[in-house]
């Protein structure tokens, strides 16, 4: 990793700690009932926030696709649906309430995965 590397994860990582002591300190001052409810926003949020982070994904793999050709434009072209399917999976997954269930939510999140890894070895 070069330095610009590690200086954002390094901004990422304290942006990301006061986030954390926000909700600490927000879960701290209420009452069981208020917590439940500012959990079950910041799991909304979340799943929303990391399906636009895959769709990013899945943007930049399209953009990678028609930059190149071959077989390296197939791969690129199922990580775009990859990303895709999965972070279509994450806004069902708040409509759903959970990522294992209903049944075939749990196998659709599982395939991708398994393409993930598919396409991290051939990527």
């Amino acid at each position: 990793m070069n330095k610009n590397v590690i200086i954002r994860l390094f901004i990422l990582l304290i942006l990301l700690a006061g986030i954390f002591i926000g909700l600490w300190l927000m879960l701290q001052n209420s009452s069981p009932s208020e917590q439940a409810k500012i959990l079950e926003k910041v799991y909304k949020k979340g799943n929303y926030i990391e399906a636009v982070i895959w769709l990013i994904f899945s943007g930049a793999f399209a953009i990678s696709a028609i930059k190149n050709s071959g077989i390296i434009r197939l791969h690129r072209i199922v990580a775009t649906f990859t990303f895709l399917l999965f972070g279509l999976s994450d806004i069902v997954e708040v409509q759903t309430g959970a990522w294992w269930h209903p049944w075939w939510l749990f196998v659709w999140k599982s395939l991708c995965v398994l393409s993930m890894f598919f396409c991290s070895y051939f990527l």
